[in-house]
C-alpha cells in the first residue's frame, strides 16, 4: 500500500527483522527496505513485539536519496505467529493458516512470480488474436468427465446448481462468436482424499482455458507449445532472481514436443508392471513413470472415449479413441494441459451423453445452443498452479496457491 504526499511517499510496511537499536528491516509488498526508528520509546516497543514473534505494521515515509523513516506504528499482532504453519508437508495446517505463510518472503516471491507468469500467458494469447472473457462460476450442469473427482453442488433459489468444474461448454459457444477466446477460470472438484499423496492436486484451482473455432487438435497443440516455451522464457527474463533461487537448472523446452498415442503409452508402461484396461485412464503412477523416464515435455494423444467426457470428437482412424491430448511435464510433474477437438453435432452429443448415462435434461441449455448451431472448435485448459509448481520446482502444488484447498483437507479458509 502506497500513499503519496508532496515529494515523499508514504507506504505501509511489515517488520521482518530488527537490525540494531534504531534500524529495522521492513517488507513493502515483498520488497525489503531498511527503515530508521527515530524515537527510542518507539524503537523498544517495535523491537519487543518483533522478538516476541508478533507482526508489526508501520507507516513509513520514503524520500529519494533519504533513508526511510517510521511515521507511525499502525498495528501490532496480539499473539505470535505459528511456525508450524510454514511447513507445506503438513497440508492441513498449511491450508488453514495461509495468512501466516503468505507473509513469508519465500511465498511472496511465488505469488509475484505467478503474477508475471499469468501476464505472460495473457500477452501471448492476446498477440495471437484471442479475447479474454470473465468466466462463469455457477452452472446447471458442468463437466461430467472428472476422472474420479466429484462435482460440488449448491442450492440457488431452491434449484440445484454446480460450481464450475470446467468451462468447456461455455467455451464452445463463445468461440463460435469470437473465433478465439480464453478464460482464466477458477474450477472446483472434490478430488479423492487419496490424491493428496500426489502433491499435484487441489480441489479449487485455476486454468487458462482457451478455445479456437475451426482449429484442429494439432493447431492448439502447437499453440500450447508456444505458450509453454515463450512464457518460460519470459519469466526467466523478468524474474531470473526468483528462478535462480528456486530452480536454477530450469531450461525452457523448445518445440516441437514428442507425441505418443495412448495405446503406445499403455504398451510401454505394461512392461513396468502396470496393468489396466485399454478403455481405462492411465493410472497416475504410470503417467509419472513415463514423465520421469522420458525426461522432457511430451504429448499423450488419442485417449479412450469411454474414459472421457462427451464433448470430444471421436477419432476416424483409431476406433474407440478421441481426438484429444494431454501435455505431460518431465521429472514426475505430470499433466499440465488437457484438451482436444470438440464435438459440435447435436445427434452425436446426445448419443455420447446417453452412453455416459448422463441426465440429458441437465444439459438442455447447451443442447439448445448446439441445435441453433455452433462452430467446430478445439481448445484446452492449462493448470496455472501446476505450471507455477513446475517452473519453480515446488514440492507441493498447494505452495503455488495463496488460498490452497488440498484434497481431503477440511475447514481450509
Amino acid at each position: 500500500m502506497v500513499m503519496t504526499g508532496g515529494s515523499d511517499r508514504f507506504v505501509v510496511g511489515r517488520v521482518l527483522d530488527v537490525v540494531d537499536e534504531h534500524l529495522i528491516r521492513v517488507s513493502v509488498g515483498g520488497e525489503l527496505i531498511d527503515v530508521r526508528l527515530d524515537n527510542s520509546l518507539q524503537s523498544s516497543y517495535v523491537s519487543e513485539a518483533v522478538r516476541s514473534g508478533r507482526d508489526v505494521f508501520l507507516k513509513v515515509r520514503l524520500s529519494d536519496g533519504v533513508e526511510g523513516r517510521v511515521v507511525e506504528v499502525l498495528n501490532v499482532g496480539e499473539r505470535p505467529l505459528s511456525c508450524t504453519a510454514l511447513d507445506p508437508s503438513r497440508p492441513d495446517s498449511f491450508a488453514r493458516h495461509f495468512y501466516v505463510w503468505v507473509r513469508a518472503p519465500r511465498y511472496l516471491k511465488v505469488i509475484k512470480f505467478q503474477h508475471l507468469l499469468l501476464r505472460s500467458l495473457r500477452d501471448i494469447l492476446d498477440s495471437e488474436g484471442f479475447t479474454e472473457l470473465l468466466p462463469p462460476v455457477l452452472s446447471v450442469a458442468s463437466d461430467p468427465g472428472l476422472r474420479g473427482a466429484r462435482k460440488v453442488t449448491a442450492l440457488v433459489y431452491d434449484k440445484p446448481y454446480e460450481l464450475s468444474s470446467s468451462t468447456i461448454m461455455y467455451k464452445q459457444v463463445i468461440a463460435s462468436v469470437l473465433g478465439k477466446m480464453y478464460f482464466v477460470a477458477r474450477n472446483v472438484r472434490e478430488e479423492p482424499p487419496d490424491n493428496l499423496r500426489t502433491g499435484r492436486h487441489l480441489i479449487e484451482f485455476t486454468q487458462l482455458d482457451l478455445e479456437w473455432a475451426g482449429a484442429s487438435m494439432y493447431d492448439v497443440m502447437r499453440l500450447g507449445e508456444k505458450l509453454v516455451y515463450e512464457s518460460c522464457e519470459d519469466v526467466i527474463s523478468e524474474a531470473g532472481d526468483v528462478v535462480g533461487e528456486f530452480n536454477p537448472g530450469l531450461k525452457c523446452p523448445k518445440p516441437p514436443y514428442e507425441r505418443m498415442t495412448f495405446s503406445e503409452a499403455v504398451e510401454r508402461v505394461r512392461k513396468h508392471g502396470f496393468n489396466f484396461g485399454e478403455r481405462e485412464e492411465l493410472p497416475q503412477e504410470a503417467e509419472e513413470r513415463l514423465s520421469v523416464e522420458i525426461g522432457r515435455p511430451f504429448w499423450l494423444v488419442k485417449f479412450p472415449s469411454a474414459s472421457r467426457g462427451f464433448y470430444y470428437m471421436l477419432d476416424e482412424v483409431e476406433a474407440g479413441k478421441n481426438r484429444d491430448f494431454n501435455l505431460i511435464l518431465p521429472d514426475g510433474f505430470g499433466e499440465l494441459v488437457d484438451g482436444g477437438e470438440r464435438e459440435y453435432r447435436y445427434e452425436f452429443i446426445v448419443k455420447r451423453l446417453k452412453e455416459l448415462k448422463e441426465d440429458i435434461s441437465k444439459y438442455s441449455w447447451f443442447l439448445d445452443a448446439v441445435r441453433a448451431g455452433i462452430a467446430p472448435s478445439a481448445g484446452f485448459g492449462l493448470g496455472v498452479e501446476r505450471y507455477t509448481r513446475y517452473l519453480l520446482r515446488l514440492k507441493y502444488i498447494w505452495e503455488a496457491s495463496p488460498f490452497p484447498k488440498p484434497p481431503g483437507v477440511v475447514e481450509a479458509p
